[in-house]
């Protein structure tokens, strides 16, 4: 192993305490249902709203995203398994009918697992102006506390801007919490969680996906400090072999399961 990749490997370690903080810990049944809009910003959640078209909410337009015109992207954080995710947009200021989200912006996607997922949308219309209102709305299927599935509902208030002037980063990026296996303490911290609040649910698939995403944004983080402190400590020695900084994604993978394995 190089010593960029022990350094990596370092540093992962150290920073796991602070990942297992991430979005989408004990997330579910307090701010969230089973799936909901990571970005844009979604509206206000309720246990007592979520199986309510066409929103899953009581509450009003509060808060707008900036939106490219071309073929932005939506991102989920998900919390357990979900079936027949579907997009559609209604074009207004404050859409209240199931039948005004008529436009699907994404194929459906039959299914999803605990973590987080990116999504294009299709081409929007050419007549679409920068300052334009719409709302994004995802509906989809999930099982709490039953053998019977259930239709939940979120929505996504958003501004269109010309792409030229979007400069927002969005977290778009694609992963499973079994991507980076499962452990018992993080399952038996989730449904603790679970017993002394009002979520529906056991909590420990939300709990996973936020450890899975958590290990990733913390790692590379501290990847950037230990990647400078290397590159540093080599022009001190004025080497003259070449760095490698690059991480194959099966072995980045393999580091973060085995930095969860010692945090725990």
């Amino acid at each position: 192993m190089s010593g960029f990749r022990r350094t990596t490997s370092l540093c992962l370690l150290a920073a796991l305490p602070l990942a297992l903080a991430a979005h989408g810990d004990g997330a579910e049944g307090t701010i969230m249902g089973p799936v909901d809009f990571l970005w844009p910003t979604y509206r206000v959640w309720s246990a007592a709203y979520d199986n309510n078209a066409p929103c899953g909410s009581n509450a009003s337009v509060t808060n707008r995203t900036e939106f490219p015109l071309e073929q932005g992207s939506v991102a989920l954080t998900i919390a357990q398994e979900a079936w027949n995710i579907e997009f559609h947009i209604a074009y207004g200021n404050n859409p209240t009918s199931q039948s005004d989200f008529q436009e699907q912006v994404v194929s459906n996607v039959t299914e999803v697992e605990p973590g987080h997922e990116c999504y294009k949308l299709d081409s929007l219309p050419s007549n679409l102006t920068a300052g334009t209102n719409a709302t994004i709305q995802l509906e989809y299927w999930a099982d709490y506390d039953s053998d019977k599935n259930q239709t939940f509902y979120a929505c996504a208030d958003i501004t269109f801007v010309e792409t030229a002037d979007f400069s927002a980063q969005v977290p778009c990026f694609n992963v499973t919490a079994s991507d980076f296996g499962s452990s018992s303490t993080a399952t038996s911290s989730a449904t603790s969680s679970a017993s002394g609040g009002t979520s529906k649910s056991s909590l420990s698939g939300g709990d996973k996906a936020g450890i899975a995403v958590g290990s990733i944004v913390g790692g590379f983080a501290i990847i950037g400090a230990g990647l400078f402190w290397f590159l540093r400590k080599k022009r001190q020695s004025k080497s003259p072999a070449p760095v490698s900084m690059t991480l194959d994604k099966e072995e980045a993978g393999s580091t973060l399961s085995r930095a969860e394995t010692a945090g725990h």
